[in-house]
């Protein structure tokens, strides 16, 4: 009986190693892609070209912005678990449904002209669109950190670049003509800005310095300032700036070291109010005539719209409760008309703008809005010790710091960013472990999705 033949051996073929090289390469240009996306829409959920009417092409499609992203901006309020989402949906509805109503009522605007005044509280829904971009980009925590922080770093490159390069012919004395390259008598040449980016890098140096030991950090910070000091110049803003960078070194201290810090800073408070007010000539007769002085036409100008505007308000309970909305420089109606002066600018007159705009209603749900984003950022950001998130909620400080100066409404995308990001990152960060590989993308449906 012959043996029966071993039945032939099927050949078992290991996968060539150049598909994964191909699918590690499409991987990469992929998350290339998504980098690249992120980079170029940033700058314009920051709004920073949002006022630089001298650029027009990026001016324009900072304007046109909000529009072209409320498909996303759709996708976050409805797919997306996002935290403070009625909250912002309630503010929506008030500054954008119901203000131009008001004004309309208050000021005469018509229909067209009042649905245009709402452009500037379109950037609220930013914090939408810039959250359902990340989910949909998917990139790691530190790529979406790297883009923001180059960012950072650009700014203070074009500061400098700017402020030694540009011709004098290129500075104007009106910011009609003009946002980017201002000279004023008080200041002379300064660079005119959005800051966010800065600001943050800012706020991040001093928190990774001691989060993370790199104590050569805190050298680049007084760098950083001194650059905003020569070139920038916007006195509250630098100041609030300084102030909020040493809360920062402060708050991430250690215990021990920190109660320290506080009692130090406590005790060193009252010689130092007392020197700058010395300084200042506030204990002479003349003190507040000098500090005015010193301050320059920006305060005379802010104290004569201040002036305009509580008077338009006077004692109209309505008024003051519900605002009197706003009109648009290419409108029928115009607030420098309605008062007879040029310079009345809503943006200028901090919290009185807010309640002029909206009423206390609006203001108050400015001021809660952003106090909420605060603790919810810095909740997350000492969560997670992430010294980033920890800056990101530094600024949403430094913006409630400097809302007595500079109205919240202003470039109110700054706060969708730093909230879309802080929430993005904290919940990827708990739900992916990092992965060595260049390629690694975060899933796109597992983070705040329904």
């Amino acid at each position: 009986m012959t043996a029966l033949a071993p039945p032939p051996r099927r050949k078992v073929e290991m996968p060539l190693r150049q598909h994964s090289r191909s699918r590690a390469r499409r991987g990469a240009r992929i998350s290339k892609t998504a980098t690249f996306a992120l980079a170029f829409a940033m700058p314009f959920f920051a709004q920073v070209f949002h006022y630089l009417n001298e650029l027009p092409p990026p001016y324009l499609l900072s304007k046109a912005w909000p529009f072209l992203m409320f498909p996303l901006s759709l996708y976050g309020a409805i797919r997306m678990r996002l935290p403070g989402r009625n909250l912002f949906l309630l503010l929506l509805a008030y500054l954008l449904g119901f203000t131009p109503l008001v004004s309309i009522i208050q000021l005469g605007n018509g229909l067209l002209d009042a649905l245009a005044t709402t452009v500037k509280a379109w950037p609220f829904t930013y914090y939408f669109a810039l959250a359902a971009m990340l989910s949909l980009l998917a990139l790691p925590p530190e790529r979406v950190r790297a883009v923001f922080l180059s960012y950072g770093i650009a700014t203070f490159v074009l500061l400098v670049l700017l402020y030694t390069l540009a011709p004098r012919s290129w500075f104007v004395t009106d910011p009609i003509n003009g946002k980017l390259l201002q000279y004023d008598t008080d200041r002379g040449r300064r660079v005119y800005m959005s800051m966010i980016f800065g600001m943050i890098f800012i706020f991040y140096l001093a928190r990774s310095a001691i989060l993370e030991g790199k104590r050569l950090r805190l050298l680049l910070i007084p760098v950083c300032l001194l650059i905003q000091v020569l070139t920038y110049k916007q006195r509250t803003a630098i100041a609030v700036a300084v102030l909020v960078t040493a809360y920062g070194i402060v708050m991430s201290l250690p215990g021990r070291l920190r109660r320290l810090a506080i009692g130090l800073g406590i005790g060193m408070m009252v010689p130092m109010l007392l020197l700058v007010a010395a300084k200042l000539g506030l204990f002479g007769g003349a003190g507040w005539d000098t500090l005015e002085q010193s301050l320059g036409g920006s305060l005379s100008v802010r104290q004569n719209s201040s002036a305009l505007a509580a008077r338009f308000l006077g004692d109209d309970t309505l008024r003051w409760i519900f605002g009197v909305g706003a009109t648009t420089r290419f409108g029928s109606v115009t607030l420098a008309d309605i008062f007879g002066y040029s310079q009345f600018f809503v943006s200028d007159l901090g919290w009185l703008g807010v309640v002029f705009e909206y009423g206390l209603i609006g203001a108050i749900l400015v001021l809660v809005v952003h106090v909420w984003a605060y603790v919810t950022t810095a909740r997350r950001g000492m969560a997670t010790r992430d010294p980033f998130i920890l800056a990101l909620s530094d600024y949403v400080l430094y913006l409630i710091l400097t809302s007595a100066v500079y109205s919240l409404v202003l470039q109110p995308g700054e706060l969708g960013v730093v909230l879309a990001l802080a929430v993005y990152l904290s919940a990827v960060g708990r739900a992916a472990p990092a992965v060595p590989t260049v390629a690694r993308t975060v899933p796109r449906r597992h983070w705040l999705a329904r």
